[in-house]
């Protein structure tokens, strides 16, 4: 598992033990899992784990779509997500067919971690 996975799993983690925003538990997530201020700046994995924290994706953590910007990489996270959800087996590859973009960010890999961790679910 990647760096991203292993922090959006922690985020998630951190959400629910301990109530934290979805800003502030990627935040300190991913300062948990590298020390790279690249890696930690890095747009992608946080806006996929944003999106899908923000429009109801993460079992167990209320919606915000109202703080939700509706940005390409917001979009792909969402359809990612359902995609992830519809076909259990997905793979980075059956992503990258099926959405027509290959990522090389880790988002791909954030959501299907967090689907195998059974924290991933259709939005009420």
């Amino acid at each position: 598992m990647g760096n991203y996975s292993k922090a959006a799993i922690a985020a998630y983690s951190m959400i629910i033990e301990r109530a934290l925003t979805p800003r502030d538990a990627w935040n300190e997530a991913i300062a948990s899992v590298t020390k790279s201020l690249s890696a930690r700046k890095k747009g992608c994995p946080r806006a996929t784990f944003l999106a899908l924290a923000y429009c109801g994706y993460l079992k167990d953590v209320i919606s915000h779509q109202t703080l939700q910007r509706h940005t390409v990489l917001a979009s792909r996270a969402i359809a990612a997500a359902d995609l992830v959800l519809s076909h259990p087996a997905a793979t980075h590859r059956y992503l990258s067919d099926a959405l027509g973009y290959v990522d090389k960010q880790g988002a791909y890999d954030i959501v299907i971690e967090l689907a195998k961790n059974g924290f991933l679910t259709q939005p009420r």
